[in-house]
């Protein structure tokens, strides 16, 4: 289903970002000070299906010296059964660990939740749990770190009555104050898109990404994300999808010509681009054969030819093809 799906993008994001966004809130809104994190065993938590908490680790801290489990939760949809989810949570996690447990609900959904409560009331024990709004923190708190993992949270903070694009500005003005090479941002930049579209800001996201970003791939990639986006919305055709997957993979190929150019390592590449250090050491080895390439095509010989020829992908003939004006 296409909400699942859109649930699973959102929740990626979450994901990559978790090293580092955990720490900062646990400090400005969960109100930990000298306290330590400490990564539990890898157990899936199962009743009739298999539960992964967003976030769930030791912190130890001056209330707790031994240790409690804390637990950060992200919601973007205002459902009734969340309360039951947290509850349910609590309950595996205490039965595996047989620790105390703290649990923050962080809710990035629009204003503030109707049907989520933060508690269940039983006739002898209540449940409860901190719900965290995601409005009601400034746009600030996230915007001024130091850490890009942070940085684009401040699309879905408030904006204290800044417009949009304003926002969307300072965030790029940070990410590459912070990387210093717009190729370096390319990959928070997709995660900032991604997450606009949560409160309905992803048109004006997009047109200021376009107006402030002058690097020519770097449009390309935000025109990908559009493509993306309008082909889940309308079920496009296969050939469409594998149009655009091609695209993208003309986009990464560039980016990699581009950053071997500059002198970046395969590991580099491979988590600025999201693809694996396999993919990138094959275009690498491909792109080697750039100078038979070209000669080939200043022979006008067909990019097929050339492919077969030398054992090369089309479309590493057709970038080059592109770069070279031939």
């Amino acid at each position: 289903p296409q909400s699942r799906e859109e649930g699973n993008k959102y929740d990626k994001v979450f994901q990559e970002n978790m090293r580092e966004l955990a720490p900062h809130l646990a400090e400005m809104l969960f109100g930990l000070d000298d306290y330590q994190f400490l990564p539990l065993p890898q157990v899936m938590m199962q009743t009739t299906r298999e539960k992964a908490p967003d976030f769930l680790q030791i912190v130890k801290d001056k209330r707790t010296p031994k240790g409690r489990l804390f637990q950060i939760e992200f919601e973007g949809k205002d459902r009734k059964s969340m309360d039951w989810d947290m509850h349910d949570y609590a309950g595996m996690a205490g039965k595996i660990y047989r620790l105390e447990i703290e649990q923050h609900l962080i809710y990035y959904g629009k204003g503030k939740p109707k049907n989520i409560k933060g508690k269940l009331e039983h006739r002898l024990y209540t449940f409860l749990y901190l719900v965290h709004p995601i409005h009601e923190i400034s746009f600030q708190e996230f915007l001024h770190k130091d850490k890009p993992q942070v940085v684009v949270f401040a699309i879905l903070a408030n904006p204290e009555g800044h417009g949009t694009e304003e926002i969307v500005r300072m965030i790029l003005e940070r990410l590459l104050l912070l990387e210093g090479d717009e190729l370096a941002v390319r990959k928070f930049v997709k995660q900032l898109v991604m997450l606009s579209r949560k409160h309905n800001l992803q048109a004006k996201t997009i047109e200021t990404v376009k107006k402030t970003m002058e690097y020519p791939e770097y449009i390309d990639d935000i025109f990908y994300i559009m493509g993306e986006e309008k082909g889940i919305e309308k079920g496009i055709e296969k050939g469409i999808e594998k149009g655009i997957e091609n695209g993208q993979a003309r986009k990464d190929i560039i980016a990699i010509r581009n950053m071997l150019v500059k002198g970046f390592d395969l590991p580099t590449i491979a988590d600025i681009l999201e693809v694996t250090q396999e993919y990138v050491l094959d275009i690498k080895n491909q792109l080697a054969k750039e100078p038979e390439i070209v000669a080939m095509l200043e022979k006008k010989r067909r990019v097929s030819t050339i492919a077969s020829n030398l054992k090369v992908s089309p479309l590493v003939v057709e970038v080059l093809k592109k770069e070279h004006s031939l």
